[in-house]
């Protein structure tokens, strides 16, 4: 017999089974609600209120908000038992991103392209019409008609489009001809001239993130761009958390069912509005990390964790649609950024083709995507070594109280003033804000830091101050006064936020300064830095710098790119010589494991004050520099 699972502050109701956890039946109600840890109840950040009923295995935990609930548990280990009501934290609201492109969605012949040539080509084609005179097959008088081309193999789906299509149209037919590794090959024979319907998705695999773009591959004008969460959040913020909740059985396939199906919904959201139909769309090329690629594929990503550190595949065979269950032709060509390790994945491939036209001769350059999973890359004239490193989610608003993503209502600008008693801020949108993204965070850190309010360990270094409040037991700093936010609640920063910050900007600070030591550079002989990933079109160098995030260098050096992982993937998509580069790249890059360095914990805890323990490493941050 079912159990009534109620649901507040939404007041949803949903029924469950004996036995099935309380995290499951939340997410089956379509809430936003997140298990960090992937489910091992070591984050907290599932913790709700039991308002009436009771769970099996609970878990108690102890939050910071004062909450009127009886009791708090972990809803990733409690099971369902007998009918049960619970309340969410206020902290649990569905952001949604904005579906704008990348500074970097610039035309094609901006990159040095000199035709379109995209994985799949359409061929107009006049086969003459079956006669009684002559006994010659529809397949051969259509190979006939096509010579010269390379492709000969056909699917059997086009086999069965072809007697129709032959004697609809007096022999005028259309093929389309996909790129595959073994060979090109027909898979779609229609009547008539369609070439003008000849449509491309470019893909961006994001931990937390997908981004999806719709191309003309007549044109390679750009049609639209659309981008949602990561449905895996549910199942945890990163990499690491994925894997291990992938163990568990049934879950790998959910986690290739949740990815595959947030990618298909912005599809259907791009196919509405651009009045596409997906069955025209022929090709797609798709970049992720490696773990990402792996859990779309269903392949078992434990050993990208385990020693000797080694993926189950770096570089993918082109593959059909349908193999993916990806919702456009089911025959179309899916090609995958080639990954280069367990950390270093296709988005970071696709990203630094992106600079091919950008190389200059100002010795080397620092490409840095920051996200969960960060990644950076040094080059020069002739090599290239690159690294990751496990940032966590901070930067993304994941895993701070009153965080978000980049959003409306994030405010993603701040201004501390004085001594920290005047707050100017900017949130994206028109409504009132709801809470601070990444850009706002690193922003507010750097401003507390030089106001005095917050010293270099990361702690509140006065005791009084008007901004303060108590939560629980534990002290929080007030940006934004309830009375001026969407929910009606403070929005704050606490010492634990602050603390998550630093060890975001640790991680990735630590993973450059080993890089630059590996190759015998020190940061000054950085000609460029360039920066990818989310949060960076409203991101404050200076600040950044302040915290300790990047090194202390030029600012004319530094440079914001945008969405670099989706932009790759369109040049890959229209361009065999871009798909090309990016197997010279995956193959050209030397790659450091972090994790067998036995020198960069010392460089993580080196950077774990603000801005690090070495001022002498950021000569413009000191109080007499800036004075």
């Amino acid at each position: 017999m079912p159990f009534r699972v109620r649901i507040l502050p939404n007041d949803v109701v949903v029924f469950a089974e004996q036995g099935e956890l309380l995290s499951k039946v939340i997410q089956r109600a379509d809430l936003s609600f997140e298990t960090e840890c992937g489910g091992q109840g070591t984050c907290g950040e599932c913790a709700v209120s039991v308002v009436e009923g009771a769970c099996g295995n609970e878990h108690e935990w102890t939050l910071s908000d004062d909450w009127s609930a009886i009791r708090n548990i972990l809803a990733c280990l409690a099971e369902i038992c007998g009918d049960v009501t619970v309340k969410l934290s206020q902290r649990y609201h569905v952001y949604v991103p904005t579906a704008s492109d990348s500074p970097t969605s610039t035309t094609w012949n901006d990159f040095g392209i000199s035709e379109l040539s995209p994985l799949t080509r359409k061929i107009v084609l006049s086969v003459p019409e079956p006669g009684i005179q002559s006994n010659t097959s529809d397949l051969d008088r259509l190979m006939a008609a096509i010579a010269g081309d390379s492709a000969q193999d056909f699917s059997l789906s086009a086999l069965q489009e072809l007697p129709q299509a032959i004697r609809q149209s007096s022999g005028l037919v259309t093929v389309t001809v996909a790129e595959r590794t073994q060979g090109d090959r027909v898979f779609r024979i229609e009547s008539g001239d369609t070439s003008g319907r000849h449509y491309g998705l470019a893909c961006d695999i994001g931990t937390t993130t997908v981004a999806v773009r719709l191309v003309d591959l007549k044109t390679g004008h750009i049609l639209g761009t659309a981008a949602t969460y990561n449905d895996q959040i549910s199942c945890g913020a990163d990499v690491i958390s994925r894997i291990i909740y992938s163990q568990k059985a049934g879950h790998l396939d959910e986690l290739r069912n949740r990815v595959v199906c947030t990618i298909n919904k912005l599809i259907d959201s791009l196919g509405q509005s651009c009045k596409i139909v997906p069955d025209d769309i022929y090709s797609a090329v798709l970049s992720g990390n490696t773990t990402m690629t792996h859990l779309i594929l269903g392949i078992d990503p434990r050993f990208i964790r385990e020693a000797p550190y080694s993926p189950v595949v770096t570089v993918l065979p082109i593959l059909s649609a349908r193999e993916l269950g990806i919702h456009i032709h089911s025959e179309a060509a899916c090609f995958f950024s080639p990954c280069v390790g367990s950390y270093v994945g296709g988005d970071i491939t696709a990203g630094l083709l992106c600079l091919a036209q950008k190389r200059k001769d100002h010795g080397a350059e620092l490409f840095i995507d920051v996200g969960t999973n960060g990644e950076l890359v040094i080059r020069g004239n002739d090599w290239m070594i690159g690294c990751a490193c496990s940032a966590g989610p901070a930067f993304e608003g994941v895993g701070i109280r009153c965080g978000m993503r980049a959003a409306d209502g994030a405010i993603y600008s701040i201004d501390v003033g004085g001594d920290g008693k005047e707050i100017v801020w900017k949130s994206l949108g028109t409504g009132l804000p709801s809470g601070i993204c990444g850009s706002g965070l690193i922003d507010l850190v750097a401003g507390l830091l030089a106001s005095g309010v917050v010293g270099r360990d990361g702690r509140f270094s006065v005791e009084k101050h008007t901004r303060f409040e108590r939560a629980g037991n534990r002290l929080e700093f007030v940006v934004v006064d309830g009375a001026a936010s969407s929910n009606g609640e403070n929005i704050t920063i606490s010492e634990a936020d602050i603390t998550n910050i630093m060890r975001a900007k640790a991680a990735i600070y630590s993973a450059t300064s080993l890089l630059l030591k590996n190759v015998g550079l020190s940061c000054e002989a950085l000609g460029k830095v360039y920066v990818a990933g989310g949060f960076g079109s409203h991101l404050n160098i200076e600040n950044a710098i302040a915290i300790g995030l990047f090194p202390d260098i030029a600012r004319d050096r530094f440079e914001y790119l945008g969405n670099t992982s989706l932009q790759g993937s369109y040049l890959a998509l229209i361009s065999p010589e871009s798909r090309k580069r990016l197997s010279e790249i995956s193959k050209y890059m030397t790659y450091i494991d972090l994790s067998s360095e036995p020198r960069y914990m010392d460089e993580y805890m080196a950077a774990l004050f603000l801005p690090h323990t070495n001022e002498d490493l950021f000569p413009s941050t000191r109080r007499e520099a800036i004075k």
